[in-house]
């Protein structure tokens, strides 16, 4: 593997599936003749199976494709968890010796894994032990190695037994006080995100000033890049609409060049992965692009958040929305000097739910430095109001990969600047962006759908078995009721279903269900707490 200044390799875990992640290797599991079942086909490119390889040799075979490499794991074996793992380790030792490249602007290669072995390998029936295996298994192979690994969890109660094995693990270590801050505002539902370019750009999207730049080599070649920058971002973006003559007849041509350049076909990032685990339900973003719904969809299920302003709120799903355009929509892109100018009186609403995130939350931005003028201008309203009553606050957290100390001074007591790296390479402090968000997501992580399921046992410790095994003993008890005195239970046998009591197969859908519920539980909780 290539050298670094990185440090140690870290292990991440996201939910979604694994062909939705942006990766440099992968590896999917097999039965002993190689051949992949039809949920890989998407990882490998297929779209037919293909034939069986010859039995015999070693548990690992590289698999031909273009672009990104995969390699198959046979998992086909009715032995321990241990052999299961070793298999673990044996794929990772092959791609370590194969000298994987890190793509975008990763510093070092990202590994992503499934979860080994409990589907048709026979472990169904002790995931909790696989997981733990497989955690230390990864671990090790990232300490040893000079690469990332990525376990991608599709289903709800491994995702949270992944994390809860993780948040020993880092309570062990030290939480430092700005994420466990955070963590607590996710948790309790207060937060919401904006999310800026800086997000976008590691998936090979260009920043405003390359966007715009490439627009004018294609229609303006007698323009200098040089003269060229010397205008203001918005300037630049209104000389090209002028040459564009979107200004004339009410098209835009502009948009139009914008989303050829942005609705790649590109998979989201890590960061992308890891915020849409957190599982917010507030999102602004700057972006044109779909890639954080992408991700969202990927970990939580189809038609799981509503895109605004062109799809409708729903009660009880969360919402992304597009302040400055959306790929989806050419004529919606705000990027000209006059879009900005037209912004208020055309699309105030947007602003106004910026603005309430602002006035009744706490508003975590990443990967924006907050020079948009739309932003800037909201914020200071709010600002403004609050100290017309006398209600000075902070408003938000602004995450930065490294420290800016002018920017820090000019927004004090109004947003938090909090620096994720010390680093001065862009790349290592962008790594270092996804082990802060990796630790967000491991401590907003408190659902706990495995702990009555028994194939989770294993995760459980001294008098935890015995409780579990009550508990259990409890729900059947309620289930075995008649119904007119079932009902009466109701709540508590819901709270069991919660905690896993009745196994339920994996199925995206019920996840997000069961999520809703119990995220509006807990609000109500708090409410009442308060």
């Amino acid at each position: 593997m290539t050298g670094n200044d990185a440090g140690a390799g870290h292990v991440f875990v996201v939910r979604g599936r694994l062909e939705s992640v942006d990766w440099d290797a992968a590896v999917v599991s097999t039965s002993g003749n190689f051949v992949p079942r039809e949920h890989w086909w998407p990882v490998l490119g297929l779209t037919s199976p293909v034939e069986s390889a010859p039995a015999g040799g070693n548990r690992v075979r590289s698999f031909p494709k273009e672009g990104r490499p995969v390699w198959l794991l046979n998992v086909a074996s009715r032995g321990s968890v241990h052999r299961l793992v070793d298999g673990v380790r044996e794929v990772l030792d092959t791609i370590a010796s194969a000298d994987i490249e890190p793509g975008g602007r990763r510093v070092k290669p990202l590994i992503a894994l499934p979860t080994f072995g409990v589907g048709l390998g026979g472990q169904g029936m002790v995931r909790g032990l696989v997981i733990k295996a497989l955690i230390e298994a990864a671990v090790e192979c990232a300490d040893k190695y000079d690469f990332d690994i990525a376990f991608v969890v599709a289903n709800a109660a491994d995702y949270a037994a992944y994390q809860s094995i993780r948040r020993g693990h880092l309570l062990s270590a030290g939480i430092p006080p700005q994420v466990q801050q955070l963590a607590d505002r996710l948790q309790a539902g207060e937060a919401s995100l904006l999310l800026g370019a800086g997000v976008s750009i590691p998936a090979g999207l260009p920043s405003w000033d390359s966007l715009l730049e490439a627009i004018r080599q294609k229609e303006l070649p007698g323009v200098s890049s040089a003269e060229f920058a010397e205008l203001n971002v918005l300037d630049r973006a209104q000389l090209l609409s002028k040459e564009l003559k979107t200004e004339d007849d009410g098209s835009n041509e502009l948009g139009e060049r914008v989303v050829h350049l942005t609705g790649l076909d590109i998979k989201p990032t890590l960061s992308h992965c890891l915020l849409a685990s957190l599982r917010v339900t507030k999102v602004v973003t700057t972006n044109y692009d779909a890639l954080y719904e992408s991700a969202f969809e990927s970990a939580h299920g189809e038609n799981s958040v509503a895109v605004l302003p062109r799809e409708e709120a729903r009660a009880g799903v969360p919402w992304v929305l597009k302040l400055h355009g959306d790929v989806a929509d050419a004529a919606s892109i705000v990027l000209s000097r006059r879009d900005f100018v037209r912004y208020d009186a055309e699309r105030r609403p947007l602003g106004s739910i910026v603005q309430s995130l602002m006035a009744t939350g706490h508003l975590i931005v990443v990967g924006a430095s907050m020079t948009d003028d739309n932003v800037l201008r909201l914020a200071h309203e709010v600002l403004a109001l609050d100290a017309r009553n006398k209600r000075p606050r902070t408003l938000g957290t602004v995450i930065t990969l490294q420290r800016d100390e002018i920017r820090t001074a000019l927004w004090k007591n109004d947003f938090d600047y909090v620096a994720v790296s010390d680093s001065l390479d862009q790349q290592v402090a962008a790594r270092d962006l996804e082990i802060f968000l990796d630790k967000l997501a491991i401590l907003t992580s408190v659902d706990a759908p495995y702990l009555l399921d028994t194939r989770y046992k294993g995760l459980l410790e001294g008098g935890e078995i015995d409780l579990a095994e009550n508990l259990r003993a409890a729900a059947e008890v309620i289930r075995s009721l008649p119904h007119e005195h079932r009902e009466r239970w109701s709540s508590l046998e819901a709270v069991f279903d919660e905690l896993g009591a009745t196994p339920r197969p994996p199925s995206t859908e019920e996840d997000q269900r069961v999520s809703r519920s119990r995220s509006q539980r807990r609000r109500i909780r708090l409410s009442q707490l308060r």
